[in-house]
């Protein structure tokens, strides 16, 4: 098989590092790209367009974003700021440069560009139309929304991989999903959990699988990474902390309509992404929620 050179941005992130991590171990027919955030800013299109022309990259997959919705909804409305220019700009720059150089690009979206409100409620299909009224998302929502758009425009050989409720066996509250749950019940600080919100979890392995089959099968489209069913926050940790600290009826519950009449729009109540079309065109299958925190708890060094 022919050696593709492939171009990560936001190589160090979350889900990007887990995912060059894995081609370094598998030995993969791979030249990787993986500059810093510090060298390489997609948000600077000449500086990216210089790049392309030095490296010649045959894939770029984006995995730069600004991530943080808490951040990101303290910059609503104001296309000067990270969430902003990262999301929406940086998009743009890379998609220019992929159309104008004939590059295939995977971009790394997420569920959040569905309300899970009204008679749009989830979970979603890699079918499904996104939201187009920017007051049913929360700003990070609106930013990746729009750029899914400016992937999908008029650029067929492009892809857009959506996750949700990242899951890697890390015991730390802001790397992971899950282990954040479990970090804050083994300092007494787990506070009241949704039991009325629907979400699917995404396990960091598995998102790297679908990436993987798009480099080999060179299709585009949408495809989705999630578990293959629904869950609530506080039926996982219910589950969690009963797999993992043999400890049942410790979880309080609260419903999430009280916070979003606080917060507008910050979760999608009814959320969650189906994996159908994407199991079937990939020849993968997907794991449940259960599976995800089984995972977490064998892989995790949470003692």
């Amino acid at each position: 098989m022919k050696r593709q050179t492939v171009l990560i941005t936001g190589a160090t992130g979350l889900v990007g590092s887990a995912f060059v991590d894995k081609l370094i171990r598998d030995k993969k027919m791979i030249d990787l790209l993986c500059p810093p955030h510090n060298d390489l800013d997609v948000a600077d299109f000449m500086a990216l367009k210089r790049y392309v022309e030095v490296n010649k990259p045959e894939v770029i997959i984006n995995f730069a974003a600004h991530r943080n919705a808490n951040t990101a909804e303290e910059q609503r409305g104001d296309k000067k700021g990270s969430a902003w220019v990262t999301n929406v700009i940086g998009i743009k720059n890379i998609v220019k440069i992929c159309k104008s150089s004939k590059i295939r690009l995977i971009h790394i979206s997420t569920d959040y560009v569905f309300s899970g409100e009204g008679p749009k409620k989830g979970p979603y299909s890699e079918n499904d139309l996104t939201e187009s009224n920017m007051k049913s998302l929360s700003w990070y929502g609106w930013t990746k929304n729009l750029a899914e758009k400016i992937v999908l425009k008029d650029n067929p050989n492009s892809c857009v991989v959506r996750i949700g409720n990242v899951v890697r066996p890390v015991y730390d509250p802001k790397l992971d999903y899950v282990g954040k749950v479990l970090w804050l019940y083994d300092r007494n600080k787990l506070y009241p959990l949704f039991e009325d919100q629907f979400i699917t979890l995404s396990y960091i392995p598995e998102i790297t699988l679908v990436i993987e089959k798009l480099l080999e099968k060179k299709i585009s489209g949408i495809f989705h990474a999630a578990s293959r069913d629904l869950t609530t926050p506080f039926k996982m940790a219910e589950y969690l902390i009963l797999k993992s600290r043999s400890k049942s009826g410790v979880v309080e519950r609260t419903s999430i309509d009280g916070y979003l009449m606080q917060n507008s729009n910050r979760y999608p109540k009814y959320g969650g992404l189906k994996i159908g079309e994407t199991q079937k065109r990939l020849g993968i299958k997907f794991g449940s929620w259960r599976d995800v925190v089984d995972n977490f708890i064998k892989y995790a060094k949470t003692n």
